[in-house]
Protein backbone atom coordinates (compact mmCIF):
# COMPACT_ATOMS: atom_id res chain seq x y z
CA UNK A 1 0.00 0.00 0.00
CA UNK A 2 2.81 2.38 0.84
CA UNK A 3 4.49 1.61 -2.46
CA UNK A 4 1.32 2.67 -4.32
CA UNK A 5 1.15 5.96 -2.42
CA UNK A 6 4.72 6.97 -3.19
CA UNK A 7 4.10 7.81 -6.95
CA UNK A 8 0.97 9.73 -5.98
CA UNK A 9 2.95 11.70 -3.40
CA UNK A 10 5.64 12.58 -5.96
CA UNK A 11 2.98 13.69 -8.54
CA UNK A 12 1.27 16.04 -6.10
CA UNK A 13 4.64 17.51 -5.02
CA UNK A 14 5.55 18.32 -8.63
CA UNK A 15 2.03 19.49 -9.60
CA UNK A 16 2.55 23.19 -8.57
CA UNK A 17 5.88 23.35 -10.41
CA UNK A 18 4.18 21.99 -13.53
CA UNK A 19 1.63 24.79 -13.63
CA UNK A 20 4.25 27.42 -12.68
CA UNK A 21 6.20 26.66 -15.84
CA UNK A 22 3.09 27.18 -17.93
CA UNK A 23 2.07 30.36 -16.08
CA UNK A 24 0.67 33.12 -18.33
CA UNK A 25 2.78 36.22 -18.99
CA UNK A 26 1.49 39.26 -17.08
CA UNK A 27 0.70 42.42 -19.10
CA UNK A 28 0.02 45.60 -17.10
CA UNK A 29 -0.34 49.39 -17.43
CA UNK A 30 -2.21 49.01 -20.70
CA UNK A 31 -3.02 52.33 -22.46
CA UNK A 32 -4.66 52.54 -25.88
CA UNK A 33 -4.77 55.56 -28.21
CA UNK A 34 -6.52 55.90 -31.58
CA UNK A 35 -5.12 58.41 -34.08
CA UNK A 36 -6.93 60.39 -35.34
CA UNK A 37 -9.47 60.72 -32.55
CA UNK A 38 -12.43 60.69 -34.96
CA UNK A 39 -12.25 57.65 -37.24
CA UNK A 40 -14.26 57.56 -40.47
CA UNK A 41 -14.89 54.81 -42.99
CA UNK A 42 -12.05 54.47 -45.49
CA UNK A 43 -9.57 56.65 -43.54
CA UNK A 44 -6.19 55.34 -42.45
CA UNK A 45 -5.83 55.22 -38.68
CA UNK A 46 -3.33 54.05 -36.08
CA UNK A 47 -4.09 52.03 -32.99
CA UNK A 48 -1.27 52.57 -30.50
CA UNK A 49 -1.05 50.46 -27.35
CA UNK A 50 1.49 51.12 -24.59
CA UNK A 51 1.95 48.41 -21.95
CA UNK A 52 4.41 46.75 -19.60
CA UNK A 53 5.32 43.08 -19.54
CA UNK A 54 7.21 40.94 -17.06
CA UNK A 55 8.95 39.01 -19.85
CA UNK A 56 11.05 40.03 -22.83
CA UNK A 57 8.89 40.12 -25.97
CA UNK A 58 11.64 41.06 -28.46
CA UNK A 59 14.76 39.15 -29.42
CA UNK A 60 17.90 40.14 -27.54
CA UNK A 61 19.51 43.28 -29.03
CA UNK A 62 16.42 44.21 -31.06
CA UNK A 63 14.43 47.41 -30.39
CA UNK A 64 11.57 46.82 -32.83
CA UNK A 65 9.99 44.03 -34.83
CA UNK A 66 7.39 43.86 -37.58
CA UNK A 67 4.59 41.44 -36.78
CA UNK A 68 2.52 39.45 -39.22
CA UNK A 69 -0.87 41.14 -39.51
CA UNK A 70 -3.87 38.92 -39.09
CA UNK A 71 -7.22 39.22 -40.74
CA UNK A 72 -9.80 41.41 -39.02
CA UNK A 73 -13.39 41.57 -40.14
CA UNK A 74 -14.43 44.85 -41.82
CA UNK A 75 -10.87 46.20 -41.59
CA UNK A 76 -7.70 46.15 -43.66
CA UNK A 77 -4.50 45.83 -41.60
CA UNK A 78 -1.57 47.60 -43.29
CA UNK A 79 1.09 46.67 -40.77
CA UNK A 80 1.83 45.95 -37.12
CA UNK A 81 5.03 46.99 -35.32
CA UNK A 82 6.17 46.20 -31.78
CA UNK A 83 8.77 48.59 -30.31
CA UNK A 84 10.64 48.74 -27.03
CA UNK A 85 10.26 52.01 -25.12
CA UNK A 86 12.45 51.77 -22.02
CA UNK A 87 10.75 49.38 -19.62
CA UNK A 88 7.55 49.39 -21.69
CA UNK A 89 6.44 48.29 -25.13
CA UNK A 90 4.50 50.09 -27.85
CA UNK A 91 2.32 48.24 -30.32
CA UNK A 92 1.44 50.27 -33.43
CA UNK A 93 -1.18 48.94 -35.81
CA UNK A 94 -2.01 50.79 -39.06
CA UNK A 95 -5.37 49.87 -40.52
CA UNK A 96 -8.35 51.10 -42.56
CA UNK A 97 -11.92 50.43 -41.36
CA UNK A 98 -14.65 49.67 -43.91
CA UNK A 99 -17.78 49.51 -41.76
CA UNK A 100 -19.68 51.80 -39.40
CA UNK A 101 -20.28 51.35 -35.71
CA UNK A 102 -18.28 49.43 -33.11
CA UNK A 103 -15.63 47.13 -34.57
CA UNK A 104 -14.44 44.18 -32.50
CA UNK A 105 -10.69 43.63 -32.77
CA UNK A 106 -9.52 40.12 -31.81
CA UNK A 107 -6.42 39.66 -29.60
CA UNK A 108 -3.22 40.46 -31.46
CA UNK A 109 -0.37 37.94 -31.43
CA UNK A 110 2.67 39.94 -30.30
CA UNK A 111 5.21 37.21 -29.44
CA UNK A 112 5.59 33.51 -30.05
CA UNK A 113 8.87 33.21 -28.12
CA UNK A 114 9.00 34.80 -24.69
CA UNK A 115 12.40 34.37 -23.08
CA UNK A 116 13.38 30.74 -23.14
CA UNK A 117 9.81 29.42 -23.16
CA UNK A 118 7.84 28.93 -26.36
CA UNK A 119 4.67 30.67 -25.25
CA UNK A 120 2.32 32.62 -27.51
CA UNK A 121 1.54 36.11 -26.15
CA UNK A 122 -1.65 37.90 -27.18
CA UNK A 123 -2.64 41.49 -26.51
CA UNK A 124 -6.28 42.38 -26.02
CA UNK A 125 -7.22 45.52 -27.96
CA UNK A 126 -10.36 47.45 -27.09
CA UNK A 127 -13.13 47.94 -29.59
CA UNK A 128 -13.14 51.10 -31.73
CA UNK A 129 -16.04 53.19 -33.00
CA UNK A 130 -16.10 54.15 -36.66
CA UNK A 131 -18.16 57.23 -37.61
CA UNK A 132 -19.84 58.29 -40.81
CA UNK A 133 -18.52 61.42 -42.52
CA UNK A 134 -22.06 62.15 -43.71
CA UNK A 135 -23.44 62.12 -40.19
CA UNK A 136 -20.48 64.10 -38.88
CA UNK A 137 -20.73 66.95 -41.43
CA UNK A 138 -24.47 66.85 -42.00
CA UNK A 139 -23.96 66.91 -45.79
CA UNK A 140 -26.41 64.75 -47.70
CA UNK A 141 -25.38 65.66 -51.26
CA UNK A 142 -22.17 65.49 -53.22
CA UNK A 143 -20.39 68.81 -53.67
CA UNK A 144 -20.11 70.16 -57.23
CA UNK A 145 -16.88 69.47 -59.04
CA UNK A 146 -14.19 72.17 -58.77
CA UNK A 147 -11.92 73.33 -61.54
CA UNK A 148 -8.35 72.03 -61.36
CA UNK A 149 -5.83 74.27 -59.61
CA UNK A 150 -3.52 73.97 -62.62
CA UNK A 151 -4.56 73.62 -66.24
CA UNK A 152 -3.43 70.23 -67.58
CA UNK A 153 0.02 70.55 -69.11
CA UNK A 154 0.85 73.73 -67.14
CA UNK A 155 3.29 71.88 -64.90
CA UNK A 156 5.48 70.95 -67.86
CA UNK A 157 5.38 74.54 -69.13
CA UNK A 158 6.57 75.77 -65.73
CA UNK A 159 9.40 73.21 -65.72
CA UNK A 160 10.46 74.21 -69.25
CA UNK A 161 10.41 77.93 -68.43
CA UNK A 162 12.43 77.31 -65.26
CA UNK A 163 15.07 75.36 -67.21
CA UNK A 164 15.23 78.07 -69.89
CA UNK A 165 15.64 80.74 -67.21
CA UNK A 166 18.55 78.83 -65.65
CA UNK A 167 20.19 78.32 -69.06
CA UNK A 168 19.88 82.03 -69.93
CA UNK A 169 21.33 83.01 -66.56
CA UNK A 170 24.30 80.67 -67.06
CA UNK A 171 24.90 82.06 -70.56
CA UNK A 172 24.89 85.64 -69.25
CA UNK A 173 27.38 84.74 -66.51
CA UNK A 174 29.68 83.02 -69.01
CA UNK A 175 29.54 86.03 -71.35
CA UNK A 176 30.33 88.44 -68.52
CA UNK A 177 33.29 86.33 -67.41
CA UNK A 178 34.81 85.58 -70.84
CA UNK A 179 34.13 88.86 -72.63
CA UNK A 180 35.42 91.84 -70.60
CA UNK A 181 34.34 94.36 -73.28
CA UNK A 182 30.74 93.17 -73.02
CA UNK A 183 31.01 93.35 -69.26
CA UNK A 184 32.24 96.94 -69.47
CA UNK A 185 29.35 97.85 -71.75
CA UNK A 186 26.87 96.34 -69.33
CA UNK A 187 28.43 98.24 -66.44
CA UNK A 188 28.29 101.47 -68.44
CA UNK A 189 24.61 100.94 -69.27
CA UNK A 190 23.79 100.21 -65.64
CA UNK A 191 25.79 103.25 -64.49
CA UNK A 192 24.00 105.49 -67.01
CA UNK A 193 20.62 104.17 -65.86
CA UNK A 194 21.50 104.98 -62.24
CA UNK A 195 22.59 108.52 -63.18
CA UNK A 196 19.40 109.19 -65.15
CA UNK A 197 17.27 107.84 -62.33
CA UNK A 198 19.19 110.01 -59.87
CA UNK A 199 18.48 113.18 -61.89
CA UNK A 200 14.77 112.50 -62.33
CA UNK A 201 14.49 111.63 -58.64
CA UNK A 202 15.89 115.08 -57.77
CA UNK A 203 13.39 116.81 -60.09
CA UNK A 204 10.46 114.82 -58.73
CA UNK A 205 11.31 115.39 -55.05
CA UNK A 206 11.94 119.14 -55.39
CA UNK A 207 8.76 119.81 -57.40
CA UNK A 208 6.71 117.73 -55.00
CA UNK A 209 8.21 119.73 -52.13
CA UNK A 210 7.10 123.01 -53.73
CA UNK A 211 3.57 121.75 -54.46
CA UNK A 212 3.12 120.03 -51.11
CA UNK A 213 -0.04 121.11 -49.29
CA UNK A 214 1.31 119.90 -45.98
CA UNK A 215 2.87 122.79 -43.98
CA UNK A 216 6.67 122.56 -43.85
CA UNK A 217 8.74 124.83 -41.63
CA UNK A 218 11.64 126.86 -43.05
CA UNK A 219 14.23 124.75 -41.26
CA UNK A 220 12.63 121.53 -42.45
CA UNK A 221 12.43 122.85 -46.02
CA UNK A 222 16.10 123.89 -45.98
CA UNK A 223 17.13 120.50 -44.59
CA UNK A 224 15.21 118.60 -47.30
CA UNK A 225 16.66 120.71 -50.14
CA UNK A 226 20.21 120.36 -48.76
CA UNK A 227 19.81 116.60 -48.36
CA UNK A 228 18.42 116.12 -51.90
CA UNK A 229 21.23 118.19 -53.48
CA UNK A 230 24.02 116.43 -51.57
CA UNK A 231 22.61 112.99 -52.41
CA UNK A 232 22.32 113.95 -56.09
CA UNK A 233 25.88 115.21 -56.57
CA UNK A 234 27.31 112.31 -54.50
CA UNK A 235 25.60 109.76 -56.76
CA UNK A 236 26.28 111.74 -59.97
CA UNK A 237 30.04 112.06 -59.49
CA UNK A 238 30.71 109.02 -57.27
CA UNK A 239 32.17 111.19 -54.53
CA UNK A 240 30.96 111.72 -50.96
CA UNK A 241 29.72 115.32 -50.80
CA UNK A 242 27.42 114.64 -47.84
CA UNK A 243 29.83 116.03 -45.23
CA UNK A 244 31.45 118.78 -47.35
CA UNK A 245 30.85 122.46 -46.60
CA UNK A 246 29.37 124.60 -49.44
CA UNK A 247 32.81 126.09 -50.22
CA UNK A 248 34.43 122.67 -49.86
CA UNK A 249 32.10 121.33 -52.56
CA UNK A 250 33.53 123.79 -55.12
CA UNK A 251 37.08 122.80 -54.18
CA UNK A 252 36.22 119.10 -54.36
CA UNK A 253 34.74 119.56 -57.85
CA UNK A 254 37.89 121.28 -59.07
CA UNK A 255 39.99 118.48 -57.59
CA UNK A 256 38.08 115.53 -59.11
CA UNK A 257 37.64 117.23 -62.52
CA UNK A 258 41.21 118.56 -62.82
CA UNK A 259 39.71 121.71 -64.35
CA UNK A 260 38.08 119.85 -67.23
CA UNK A 261 34.55 121.01 -66.45
CA UNK A 262 32.99 123.45 -68.91
CA UNK A 263 32.19 127.03 -67.91
CA UNK A 264 28.48 126.15 -67.67
CA UNK A 265 29.23 123.21 -65.38
CA UNK A 266 31.42 125.43 -63.19
CA UNK A 267 28.58 127.94 -62.88
CA UNK A 268 26.18 125.12 -61.97
CA UNK A 269 28.53 123.95 -59.22
CA UNK A 270 28.80 127.52 -57.92
CA UNK A 271 24.98 127.76 -57.91
CA UNK A 272 24.69 124.52 -55.90
CA UNK A 273 27.23 125.89 -53.41
CA UNK A 274 25.22 129.10 -52.99
CA UNK A 275 21.95 127.17 -52.52
CA UNK A 276 23.56 124.99 -49.87
CA UNK A 277 24.90 128.10 -48.11
CA UNK A 278 21.40 129.62 -48.08
CA UNK A 279 19.92 126.39 -46.71
CA UNK A 280 22.58 126.16 -43.99
CA UNK A 281 21.88 129.77 -42.97
CA UNK A 282 18.16 129.02 -42.58
CA UNK A 283 18.88 125.88 -40.59
CA UNK A 284 21.57 127.09 -38.16
CA UNK A 285 21.44 130.90 -37.90
CA UNK A 286 18.29 131.12 -35.81
CA UNK A 287 17.45 134.38 -37.62
CA UNK A 288 13.69 134.71 -38.02
CA UNK A 289 13.86 138.14 -39.63
CA UNK A 290 13.80 139.14 -43.27
CA UNK A 291 16.97 137.17 -44.15
CA UNK A 292 15.94 134.09 -42.24
CA UNK A 293 12.36 133.57 -43.36
CA UNK A 294 11.51 131.88 -46.66
CA UNK A 295 8.58 133.12 -48.69
CA UNK A 296 6.63 130.89 -51.05
CA UNK A 297 8.26 132.55 -54.06
CA UNK A 298 11.77 132.05 -52.68
CA UNK A 299 11.10 128.39 -52.00
CA UNK A 300 10.03 127.95 -55.61
CA UNK A 301 13.11 129.84 -56.86
CA UNK A 302 15.44 127.67 -54.75
CA UNK A 303 13.93 124.46 -56.14
CA UNK A 304 13.97 125.67 -59.74
CA UNK A 305 17.57 126.87 -59.41
CA UNK A 306 18.59 123.47 -58.07
CA UNK A 307 16.86 121.71 -60.98
CA UNK A 308 18.51 124.04 -63.52
CA UNK A 309 21.94 123.42 -62.01
CA UNK A 310 21.41 119.66 -62.13
CA UNK A 311 20.24 119.88 -65.77
CA UNK A 312 23.42 121.78 -66.68
CA UNK A 313 25.58 119.10 -65.04
CA UNK A 314 23.73 116.35 -66.93
CA UNK A 315 24.43 118.09 -70.28
CA UNK A 316 28.17 118.41 -69.61
CA UNK A 317 30.26 116.02 -71.71
CA UNK A 318 32.81 115.25 -69.00
CA UNK A 319 31.70 112.43 -66.70
CA UNK A 320 33.79 112.94 -63.58
CA UNK A 321 34.50 109.85 -61.50
CA UNK A 322 36.82 109.16 -58.65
Amino acid sequence: MRRKLIPLFIFFCLFPAFFLSAEDIIISDMQMTVLPRDVFVGDEMEIRCTFSCDKALLPEGSLSESLTPGEIKDMTVLGITLQSAGSSYVLSMLCIPWNLGVLDIPPVLISEHSGDEETAVYLDVSDITVKSIVGYTGASELRPAKAPLLIPGTTWIIYILSILGIVILVVIVVILVRFPSFKNKVQKVVSSAIIVKNYYSLRFQLRRLVKSRKPVSDKRFAYIVSHILREYISCRFFYNFRSETPKGIVLAFNQISCGLFSVEAGEAVQMISELLSRCDYIRFSGDEGEKGSLSTDERARICEAAIDAASCLEKDDYDAKV
